[in-house]
């Protein structure tokens, strides 16, 4: 929805205010529509420190000025930046209304400011929604920052000694100008590990994420103090067992909750879309969304000429039956190449993923939309990747499977990666391990196990009270993967183009409702996404055909191979650009050759990631920290 960005200084007032300046200036990608800053008064005591709010605008919820913001709660002398959605701000209202608290607009945004004057911290219990928020408490003249419980809106932080300041995005912050950034070693070579630097560290030494779930507690001084106010282990263990007495009943339960997310995610007061791929999510999503929205929405399908990556018949299928536009527009490696610059652009810090992100969103805004509805979480929530049956297999029957695998590895295999991986795995010790190394795409360093040991102690305690492999998986789908690559790229990618990626599947209440169903429920024949394909079957009148989980991806390994050689090649052959990162010069010329010459235990997916390190570190020009 928007950008919101700030700084508490103990420097010079004007200094601040110019920090915040330009970091509006590198957000107007993120709010187009409006922007605004305010300088907050602080207590008499705080002589020194200086506090100002910045804010640009995606107008989507009450377009009026009046939901324009900073937003100020004159009875409470309170002012927030709010960047997401609050889809229960209605029923909220309703509530404060009943309090005796008045209301100038019919927007979100000021649900929330009052909702946080009234109840502070406790609001959190009651949002919906996706957010991130810097909120100023007028009467106990403190800053507090929140995320959603998932991670769908980013929030970043400085907290040093030239002040504490926030942003949306790591390279908004950057444009603050506040200390000298250095490249943190430990997040390129997580980067290198699995496609993704992990959350709370990123890219620059300096900055920190705001965890998903948690707050910041910042005092008129700068005095910070962390918690947690939400978990999905703490969550699903105070929560009542779902009563689902049969498959049926799970199947009723969780299509009952699924139909309440999509239609509370349909508020807007500007034109809506849905990203329709073609797969059971996107396409539950589409059928939903036709059956709930109070005007026409736009279907959105982006197909490709190489046909085994397209899933524009299944698309079609669906669209067929509803009377709503769909649009489809086919992408050819060609038409890429003419988009990559702008893409990396675009990128907040490296990413394997969100190229397909950025594609759909800039067809989606040249269609007039802001907001579009994504199917991210249902494969997290429903069993859908194999990570769900291989991962337990690979930790009960990996070391027994060792020397089969080295010879299945060099076969014409389906998956040959998958073996190798299998091949050169040491003893595994609990699930995290057996996840983290089938999760990673550059698994045959010498250095992977030791990148990952402080990953895998943080991931292992996250699920060790969970109740089943299911929840575990399940559980490090979300906390691991979306959270540190899908949804990170979904925001940045789309906001790239000034417009909103929602995602009902993380609903708070469908995901507990889902992970606290019988495992068995999920899977049928080896299958996940039991649950999800018996609701696509009910709500499309007709058997949709099984098939085999494709995903929308790019068919990055020939166009990598084709097209894109040239480009990636360019950069991977330049030796100088390896030194600052500390790299073997060599490396990028053996994923290379490795490519060139069709070996299949070469994954395209190394080799992309190496050459957008290496582009966003030109980009940045950022020292590397020897330290």
């Amino acid at each position: 929805m928007c950008g919101i960005m700030g700084f508490l200084s103990d420097g010079r007032p004007e200094e601040t205010r110019a920090a915040v300046r330009n970091m509006m200036a590198a957000s107007r990608h993120r709010g187009p529509d409006a922007s605004g800053s305010v300088e907050i008064p602080l207590a008499p005591g705080s002589a020194n420190y200086s506090l100002v709010f910045g804010h640009t605008r995606l107008s989507i919820i009450d377009l009026s000025d009046g939901s324009r913001q900073p937003m100020q709660d004159a009875e409470s002398g309170s002012w927030l930046a709010f960047n997401g959605e609050i889809y229960n701000f209605r029923q909220l209202r309703a509530e404060l209304e009943n309090l005796g608290m008045k209301f100038a607009t019919s927007g979100d945004s000021e649900v929330l400011l009052k909702a946080l004057a009234r109840w502070g911290e406790q609001a959190l219990e009651k949002l919906e929604g996706m957010f991130a928020f810097a909120f100023w408490d007028g009467l106990s003249r403190n800053l507090l920052l929140a995320r959603d419980r998932v991670g769908m809106k980013p929030l970043y932080y400085y907290a040093g000694p030239r002040g504490f300041a926030f942003a949306s995005e790591v390279k908004v912050l950057e444009r603050a100008q506040i200390c000298s950034l250095t490249v943190d070693h430990d997040a390129v070579d997580s980067f290198l590990a699995y496609g993704a630097v992990i959350g709370p560290n990123t890219i620059f030494k300096e900055i920190r994420e705001l965890e998903p779930g948690h707050l910041l507690r910042v005092s008129a001084r700068g005095e910070v103090a962390e918690s947690e106010y939400w978990s999905l282990s703490r969550s699903l263990a105070d929560s009542a067992p779902a009563d689902c007495q049969d498959f049926d009943h799970a199947v009723a339960e969780i299509r009952e909750r699924l139909e309440y997310a999509v239609s509370s995610h349909l508020v807007s007061d500007v034109p809506v879309g849905v990203f329709l791929s073609g797969g059971v999510d996107s396409s539950l999503l589409a059928l939903l969304a036709s059956r709930y929205a109070k005007s026409p929405i736009t279907l959105l399908t982006v197909a490709f000429p190489e046909e085994q990556f397209s899933e524009l018949p299944y698309a079609r299928q669906i669209a067929c039956g509803l009377p709503h536009h769909h649009e489809v527009v086919t992408l050819t490696p060609e038409q890429l190449r003419e988009l990559l610059p702008f893409a990396l652009g675009a990128m907040d810090q490296p990413t394997v993923d969100g190229i397909n992100t950025y594609v759909i969103s800039r067809v989606g805004a040249a269609l007039g939309l802001k907001v579009l509805l994504t199917g991210i979480g249902g494969d997290e929530l429903f069993g859908g990747y194999t990570t769900f049956t291989k991962v337990p297999r690979l930790l009960r029957y990996g070391a027994g499977l060792r020397p089969a695998a080295r010879v299945l590895a060099k076969l014409r295999t389906r998956n040959p990666i998958q073996w190798q991986k299998v091949a050169d795995a040491g003893p595994l010790r609990n699930l995290a391990e057996a996840y983290l190394l089938q999760r990673s795409i550059r698994w045959r360093q010498e250095n992977l196990r030791a990148v990952s040991r402080p990953v895998q102690q943080s991931v292992q305690e996250s699920i060790e009270s969970l109740a089943n492999d299911f929840q575990k998986l399940a559980a490090l789908e979300l906390q691991f993967y979306a959270r540190n690559q899908l949804l990170r790229d979904a925001d940045v990618f789309s906001m790239a183009n000034s417009v909103e990626l929602r995602v009902p599947f993380l609903d708070t209440r469908l995901i507990e409702v889902a992970l606290a169903i019988s495992p068995g429920y999920h899977f049928e024949a080896g299958s996940g996404k039991r649950i999800t394909r018996r609701i696509l079957s009910e709500l499309a009148g007709e058997q949709i055909p099984q098939r085999r989980k494709m995903g929308f991806t790019f068919p990055w390994q020939q166009w990598l191979s084709r097209v894109l050689k040239e480009t990636i090649a360019c950069t991977l052959r330049d030796k100088q650009l390896y030194e600052p990162l500390r790299l073997d010069p060599a490396y990028g010329g053996r994923l290379l050759d490795g490519l060139e010459r069709g070996d299949r235990l070469q994954s395209w997916s190394e080799v992309w990631s190496l050459f957008v390190l290496l582009n966003w570190h030109c980009r940045t020009g950022v020292e590397y920290s020897v330290a």
